[in-house]
C-alpha cells in the first residue's frame, strides 16, 4: 500500500483535518454573525488530534510504572465468551477491506467525537456545547490512575502469534509487557458511547451513532487492543464520567443562581 495512503488509514482524522480546517476558515468570512461558533469549531478541530496523540504518549509512559501487566487474567475472562477478541482479529487478517475498515474506524474516533460537538453547538444551547466539551477531556484523562490500578495491555500485545489462539492450558500470572496498559477501561469504548449519548436527541443521530459504536466494538476487538472484558468495563466509566461531568454543572448553576439572588438582594437593600 502506497505510504501516505497507510498513513490515512491509521490516522483519518489528519486528511479529515485538512478538509475541515478551509471548510470554517470559509465559513468564519461568509456567515460573520456565527463567528463564534465557527472559531470554537476551528479550535476544537486544530486542537483533537493532539490531544489523542498527547493522551497515548502520557499512557505510553505509565507502563514504566507498572510493567507488569494482568493480560492474562483478562484473557481467561475473555475465554469464557469465546475469546471474541482473536475470532475477529483472524477474519480482519483475512479480509483486506475488514482490515481496512478497522484501522479506520480505530482512528475516526477523533473526528466522531469532534462531531458530536459541533452537532450540540449548531443546534443545541452554548452551555450543552460546554458540557460536551468537559465530558470528553474528562474521559480522556480520568481513565489515567485507572491504568495504574488495572495494567492491561491488548492481546495484539500480550500474545505474539495474535490473532492466533494461545496454547490451551495457559495458567494467569503476572506478564511483562512493554506497551501502555491502556486496556481497561477501553477509552475508545467509552468515547463512542458518549457520542452516542450526545447525538441521541435526533433520529440521524442516535442511527449515526449506533453505527459508530459498533464499528468501534469492532474495530477495538478486530485490531486486538482490547479484550471483551475491556468494553464491559468502560460501560460504567462512561456512566460515571456524564454522571459526575452534570453533577459539577448542577453544582455550578446553583452557585451562581445563589449569587445572582444574594447580589440582588444587596442592591434591593442599597436602594
Amino acid at each position: 500500500m502506497n505510504p501516505f495512503f497507510a498513513f490515512l488509514t491509521i490516522y483519518p482524522g489528519f486528511g479529515v483535518t485538512a478538509l475541515i480546517v478551509p471548510l470554517l476558515a470559509l465559513r468564519w468570512f461568509l456567515a460573520p454573525a456565527a463567528r463564534k461558533q465557527t472559531e470554537w469549531l476551528f479550535v476544537a478541530a486544530l486542537l483533537i488530534e493532539p490531544a489523542g496523540i498527547f493522551s497515548q504518549l502520557t499512557a505510553n509512559s505509565l507502563s514504566q510504572l507498572r510493567p507488569l501487566k494482568l493480560d492474562l487474567y483478562v484473557y481467561k475472562f475473555d475465554a469464557v465468551f469465546g475469546s471474541p477478541s482473536f475470532h475477529l482479529g483472524q477474519i480482519a487478517a483475512a479480509h483486506l477491506w475488514l482490515r481496512t475498515l478497522v484501522s479506520v474506524s480505530y482512528g475516526l474516533l477523533p473526528m466522531a467525537m469532534l462531531g458530536a460537538f459541533a452537532a450540540t453547538l449548531l443546534l443545541r444551547p452554548e452551555r450543552e456545547a460546554v458540557r460536551v466539551a468537559q465530558t470528553f477531556l474528562l474521559n480522556l484523562f480520568a481513565a489515567l490512575p485507572i491504568y495504574l490500578l488495572f495494567p492491561v495491555c491488548g492481546p495484539a500485545f500480550a500474545f505474539p502469534s495474535f490473532p492466533a489462539l494461545p496454547p490451551a492450558g495457559l495458567v494467569p500470572h503476572l506478564l511483562a509487557i512493554s506497551a501502555a496498559p491502556n486496556g481497561i477501561p477501553s477509552v475508545h469504548m467509552s468515547s463512542a458511547l458518549l457520542v452516542l449519548w450526545f447525538l441521541r436527541r435526533w433520529n440521524w443521530g442516535r442511527a449515526l451513532g449506533g453505527v459508530y459504536a459498533a464499528l468501534i466494538v469492532l474495530a477495538t476487538l478486530g485490531s486486538g487492543q482490547h479484550y471483551l472484558f475491556d468494553l464491559f468495563c468502560a460501560v460504567p466509566y462512561t456512566a460515571a464520567v456524564v454522571w459526575a461531568v452534570d453533577r459539577f454543572a448542577a453544582r455550578s448553576a446553583a452557585s451562581q443562581h445563589t449569587e445572582t439572588f444574594l447580589d440582588q438582594q444587596l442592591q434591593g437593600a442599597a436602594l
